[in-house]
């Protein structure tokens, strides 16, 4: 069971550098506003809707409440435990920059500004459910150490942000 806790402990590590898209939005805005000839106001305008999926984490909470409350004597659930706000992580930040990624690419005509919108808060938005569902994983499993690993996991999006600026 010890063994369980370090390896969630190290998967939440690595989740944690590696999902932090968002903030190199000022790599590929060039590259959006040109094709699909935004301004620099409708460019700024999806970058709010990037900065709103980001910090609103309460869908997040409600699903990690919902699918992962310890019971006792309950049998195991396929539908259970933090992997499944995981993949709705995964599946709205993967929904996102696929369809920014298919109208940059010109396979699917030039989207309305507010789809553009919806796309860039989908996947932002995917970050909340994985620092949901890794930091209170990790609290859960070290109690005796919240703080310590809250920190760690706070230090690691830190740097993520500094790596890709």
């Amino acid at each position: 069971m010890e063994a369980s806790k370090w390896i969630a402990a190290a998967a939440s590590i690595w989740i944690q550098c590696s999902c932090g898209a968002s903030y190199a939005f000022g790599i590929y805005s060039p590259v959006l506003k040109a094709s699909q000839g935004y301004d620099q106001s409708t460019l700024d305008t999806i970058s709010v809707f990037k900065d709103i999926g980001a910090n609103a984490g309460v869908l997040s909470g409600f699903l990690y409440s919902a699918v992962c409350r310890r019971r006792r004597h309950a049998p195991q659930s396929f539908f259970r435990g933090p992997w499944v706000v995981l993949a709705a992580g995964a599946v709205q930040c993967f929904v996102g920059y696929f369809f920014m990624w298919l109208a940059v690419t010109g396979a699917i005509p030039p989207p309305h500004v507010a789809a553009m919108c919806l796309f860039m808060f989908l996947a932002a938005h995917a970050q909340t459910f994985f620092s949901t569902a890794n930091v209170v994983t990790a609290v859960q499993n070290f109690p005796q150490y919240s703080g310590t690993i809250v920190g760690i996991m706070k230090f690691l999006k830190s740097q993520r942000l500094n790596i890709e600026a």
